[in-house]
């Protein structure tokens, strides 16, 4: 008896390690995947919602997956989840080989298995595992969004980046720490690695993008890339983050009918719905906005024909013109022509 308790112990000692180092590794190496799995869901706490997805297989799916993931907005608490669905999947399957008396104490660590499969092939995707430049946009995306500026560079000086997005936000990286005129010591691939919405890129890559032009005071160009980036994609999911921006951009701009829809959408989540509901009881008030986004709505662009605009020199030159204190703006602009500069060089 006492043998057989302190086998159970062991056994239950052993699911917590197991639990521990799922946790640690969620919180600290994958923090970048669980804003990426964050950023791909969005759960919506509506009678639709629940309706809407409960019509098929893969849509009953898609809820339980969306309901789960909205929690990894919060880093501890996402890691925390992934952590208690691998242990119960652990335990589980030994209550189960347990139970048939298939297999004895001595063939425990087989219930492992399931948990471990799980883990490596539904939490960290594919793409993840194998794709180089997938997995740079994700950690870059995740600094970018939490103003990592430090740890942006270092990751470029300790790898150059594949991608442009890995590029842009270096540059962005530099710029917010007032030190874009020191990009000639980081990897350039030209003016697309300081910026770039083509449509080829993924569609949350573009998420960094669109905060970039935010920044720079371009808030259509900001919506533009936000709008498209939610159209691409995959299989019609929405993202909060991209809805945020849409309605911060219709906010400043003063479109508040426009901004009320993205904010109702959001105002039946958990985490964007403080958000949505202090602006909601705002609409209207012009006070209100100007005292948290009045520095973009003094630095935008006011012409509209920038919605659909590739010529970013031009844009930033309006922007430097228009409002000649916008430092940003006025780095990126220096930045741009030094590039299309080294270009030409190059080809000759």
């Amino acid at each position: 008896m006492k043998n057989n308790k302190g086998i159970k112990r062991l056994f239950w000692l052993l699911s917590v390690l197991l639990g521990i180092a799922i946790f640690l590794l969620c919180l600290f190496h994958y923090r970048a995947l669980l804003n990426y799995h964050e950023e791909s869901h969005l759960f919506r706490w509506t009678s639709y919602y629940l309706n809407d997805h409960f019509t098929s297989v893969q849509g009953i799916w898609e809820f339980m997956v969306s309901f789960v993931v909205q929690f990894f907005y919060v880093g501890f608490l996402g890691s925390l989840i992934v952590a208690f669905i691998v242990v119960c999947i652990q335990r589980f399957t030994w209550w189960l080989l347990s139970h048939i008396q298939v297999w004895k104490g001595a063939f425990f660590l087989i219930s492992f298995v399931p948990a471990l499969l799980f883990y490596f092939f539904v939490f960290i995707p594919s793409d993840y595992r194998h794709d180089d430049t997938f997995r740079e946009f994700v950690q870059y995306d995740y600094l970018e969004r939490t103003h990592q500026w430090e740890k942006i560079l270092k990751l470029t000086h300790s790898k150059a980046p594949l991608t442009n997005c890995g590029l842009w936000c270096t540059n962005y990286a530099l710029a917010m720490r007032g030190q874009l005129d020191r990009m000639e010591f980081y990897p350039q691939a030209g003016v697309e690695g300081l910026l770039n919405d083509a449509m080829q890129t993924p569609s949350l890559a573009l998420c960094s993008m669109s905060d970039i032009y935010f920044q720079l005071g371009s808030v259509n160009e900001a919506e533009r890339i936000a709008f498209n980036a939610l159209q691409y994609m995959a299989d019609g999911r929405k993202c909060g983050r991209l809805y945020r921006r849409l309605a911060e951009a219709n906010l400043v701009n003063g479109d508040y009918t426009i901004a009320a829809k993205y904010l109702h959408y959001l105002e039946s989540t958990i985490y964007y719905r403080g958000f949505a509901k202090r602006w909601l009881a705002a609409l209207g008030d012009e006070k209100a906005v100007d005292d948290v986004y009045g520095r973009f709505r003094q630095l935008r662009v006011k012409d509209s024909k920038w919605l659909v605009s590739n010529a970013k020199e031009l844009l930033l030159r309006q922007l430097v013109d228009e409002n000649p204190n916008n430092e940003l703006a006025l780095n990126y602009l220096v930045a741009y022509r030094l590039l299309q500069m080294k270009n030409m060089q190059n080809v000759e």
